[in-house]
């Protein structure tokens, strides 16, 4: 008669912790290259709409503003002549917008330049982008800053 093998040795569990270390780890690196990935492609679509704003101020002669929302997580543009918003976007989850813009807004008057300079900052637990508005010209730079994780 055989004796039946109960329980797993010490070199089964082992093999079985590193494992579940290295998968773990894997995806730990893919979610943060997700965060940070979604952080710079809001920060590269906001710098677009912001020149959006800037070109069609000069193409129709009038005013457009961008407004910036942190409570609800979006940012609009908006035609300051008629009122309308011609573009509502949302930024990815977890993604928080600062500005020190007055009224946390930028206007574009219809020559090109920005009725402010500022900086917008985006950032989610552990990376930010700043985008700095400089007013002469209504120039968009964007500096991607990482800060150490909490």
């Amino acid at each position: 008669m055989r004796k039946s093998k109960k329980g797993i040795t010490l070199l089964e569990l082992t093999l079985a912790l590193g494992i579940l270390a290295i998968v773990s780890v894997g995806i730990t690196l893919g979610i943060t290259s997700i965060n940070r990935r979604a952080l710079a492609n809001a920060s590269l679509q906001l710098q677009a709409d912001i020149y959006y704003a800037q070109r069609r101020a000069i193409m129709e002669g009038v005013r457009y503003r961008v407004i910036f929302e942190a409570v609800d997580g979006r940012y609009r543009i908006r035609n300051v002549a008629t009122g309308e918003d011609v573009r509502t976007v949302y930024l990815p989850q977890r993604v928080i917008v600062h500005t020190n813009l007055p009224h946390n807004q930028v206007d574009f008057l219809p020559r090109g330049t920005a009725s402010d300079a500022g900086r917008i900052t985006l950032l989610d637990r552990r990376y930010q982008q700043n985008l700095t508005i400089n007013v002469s010209g209504g120039r968009v730079a964007i500096q991607d800053m990482t800060r150490s994780s909490r």
